[in-house]
């Protein structure tokens, strides 16, 4: 009997010790999984998150465009306004409120297009979004706010309240048809004519109707965005700090990291050139292509300038010295006619006169000292800059540097 009970106990002991394996197997298996799951369906969140915010972002940068166009139309009838009150005084009237009026019956630009539509390819095409968003009032919303921009782009693009007095082909007939020395066009003879005829005048008493209506498209989409944030549960600033993040590239740059030459070119006609040296001080040549139709060859308008700078956190800190910046002129690949003799050199004396320009840049660095301060970040090869300035309080450009080996670019 004692021999059975020991037998008893021993297999009770590793049926126990078998049971507590097995519980712990399990367990460990439900949890693995478990913990699997509740990773997937994390990012899964994240990703419906952040497509939601690249999407809602799209239509608040729509909005603040609608707002800064219904502004510049207000501004553009102010002028007209006035324009109309002293129609007999024009040639008295300031330079500023002409351009306005010219811009309200003009089409200057030959894109008439007012939106980015990539955020909307994106949304419509990549199927990792349509599986990473499972909100169909979302989606719903997003379709309406695409559909409401589509057609509205096409009223402006074809319907007549939208169509400028003066197109886009007729504008630029107008300067072939110039006969100015450097073919511009006499806005106030212009506007002496436009202003009389009934389809501007028609156009100027539509401007409160397009005001309107953008403000109308724009407190729509306004409500679109705060209906979507509501649903996907996001707040402004985690939708600041993605639009942050979003907008931020490369690695931040160490002082070591831009010790050297950097070029940077602008519009295809400007080159700048950037040396940051290892006594903190730094010089820029920006060079700048000037062409007119009444000589050959361009003048080179040089600007130098320099200073101190240095790097705080992620900021290049530059502080200008007026005393070493000065203007030069390069004229010697200016080629004329003989007729053209008088008017050209008068010109070039007039705008391009060394002394005087430099002399104004000083006085001007003198009065309103320049110190920069901009966002700055590396690429891994440590060649190329990306460099983000603040032209407003709401308007940031981004520019890129490469990094130069040794030149004289400088000289």
């Amino acid at each position: 009997m004692r021999m059975l009970h020991l037998k008893s106990e021993k297999f009770k002991k590793w049926g126990n010790g078998v049971l507590t394996s097995l519980l712990g197997t399990t367990l460990s298996i439900i949890l693995t999984f478990g913990t699997s799951e509740m990773i997937e369906n994390q990012k899964k969140a994240d990703l419906q998150k952040e497509t939601a915010m690249m999407v809602i972002h799209d239509i608040d940068v729509c909005v603040d465009r609608l707002e800064e166009i219904a502004a510049q139309e207000e501004k553009m009838n102010g002028a007209v306004q006035y324009l109309l009150a002293h129609q007999e005084q024009l040639e008295a009237l300031p330079k500023d409120t002409l351009d306005l009026a010219m811009e309200m019956i003009t089409q200057f630009d030959n894109d008439q297009a007012l939106f980015d539509d990539a955020k909307e390819n994106i949304f419509k095409s990549s199927q990792g979004i349509w599986s990473n968003l499972d909100n169909m009032t979302f989606v719903d919303n997003m379709e309406k706010f695409y559909y409401e921009r589509r057609s509205f782009q096409n009223q402006i693009q074809t319907s007549p309240m939208f169509s400028k007095p003066i197109g886009y082909n007729d504008f630029w007939q107008m300067v072939f048809n110039s006969t100015s020395y450097d073919h511009s066009v006499d806005y106030v003879a212009i506007l002496k004519e436009k202003l009389k005829e009934p389809r501007t005048r028609i156009h100027i008493d539509y401007s409160q109707n397009r005001i309107r209506m953008y403000r109308r498209y724009a407190q729509n989409w306004r409500d679109i965005s705060d209906r979507n944030k509501f649903i996907m549960n996001i707040s402004d600033e985690e939708l600041a700090d993605y639009i942050k993040d979003s907008q931020r590239s490369g690695n931040a740059v160490k002082r070591r990291n831009l010790i050297g030459m950097w070029e940077r070119q602008s519009q295809g006609i400007e080159k700048h050139y950037y040396e940051f040296l290892p006594n903190d001080s730094f010089r820029i040549k920006a060079v700048t292509q000037y062409a007119n139709p009444f000589y050959n060859g361009d003048i080179l308008w040089i600007a130098r300038y320099g200073g101190k700078w240095q790097v705080k956190g992620d900021s290049l800190i530059m502080e200008y010295d007026a005393a070493s910046s000065r203007i030069e002129i390069d004229r010697k690949n200016v080629t004329y006619r003989p007729e053209m003799r008088d008017s050209v050199e008068s010109f070039i004396s007039h705008y391009f006169d060394q002394e005087t320009r430099t002399a104004q840049m000083r006085q001007q660095l003198k009065l309103q000292p320049k110190r920069d301060a901009l966002s700055v970040t590396i690429n891994k090869g440590q060649d190329k800059l990306e460099v983000k300035v603040g032209r407003t309080e709401d308007e940031t450009v981004t520019l890129y540097f490469k990094r130069l080996k040794d030149s004289d670019m400088l000289q």
